[in-house]
């Protein structure tokens, strides 16, 4: 019987991991895997070091009780390549393999750990891209003489901006750093976002 331990993760305290809890729920009941735990770290970015329910989950596989994890997606484990390539190696050695749900990847075969080393280097690149696209859009509405950061407007691009960061799972601070905007600011379109989630 293949004994699978659900991780899942969300960067802030106004995000929810129930989406992602409830599409691996499905499919490991779908290929007949006993569910041992759902291990979750709650408000935990994706680059932070610390990651606590990742870290007990290591300990039950060290300790025989979970010979495979399942994860809705790859940025789910971590967002840096270099933690993504040691954690991967870590359960290879504990003879624990990885299922990764959004990518349909395993790496019980060399072709689904090969996958996820180049997925690995994309989902990075990805993160840089973004980061460069937020930069570039800023510098952008300064050399058109638009207000940006702090004393600018609340203005419905702003909103959107604010938005995409929370679903691309980004820190709070990273978000305010990154569009200049404070903190009231932020809170305010989360709980919007929860609102809307809630009302559909």
């Amino acid at each position: 019987m293949t004994k699978v331990g659900l991780l899942v993760r969300c960067s802030t305290n106004q995000q929810s991991t129930t989406s992602q809890k409830e599409a691996l729920l499905d499919y490991c009941k779908k290929q007949n895997y006993e569910v041992v735990e759902i291990y979750e770290d709650f408000g935990v970015r994706g680059k932070a070091k610390e990651k606590p329910a990742r870290e007990r989950l290591l300990e039950d596989i060290k300790r025989g009780k979970i010979n495979k994890i399942c994860v809705f997606s790859i940025c789910r484990i971590s967002r840096s390549v270099s933690d993504l390539v040691s954690f991967l190696d870590t359960i290879g050695k504990l003879n624990c393999s990885l299922f990764i749900l959004t990518q349909n990847l395993d790496t019980e075969s060399s072709f689904g750990k090969s996958i996820f080393y180049f997925c690995s280097i994309m989902a990075d690149l990805e993160n840089n891209l973004q980061s460069e696209r937020i930069r570039a859009g800023i510098e952008a509405r300064r050399k058109q003489g638009l207000q940006v950061g702090r004393k600018s407007s609340r203005t419905d691009g702003m909103t959107e901006a604010i938005k995409i960061m929370i679903e691309k799972g980004v820190g709070v601070r990273e978000t305010m750093r990154k569009l200049q905007i404070g903190t009231k600011y932020y809170y305010e379109v989360a709980k919007s976002m929860n609102n809307e989630s809630v009302l559909h």
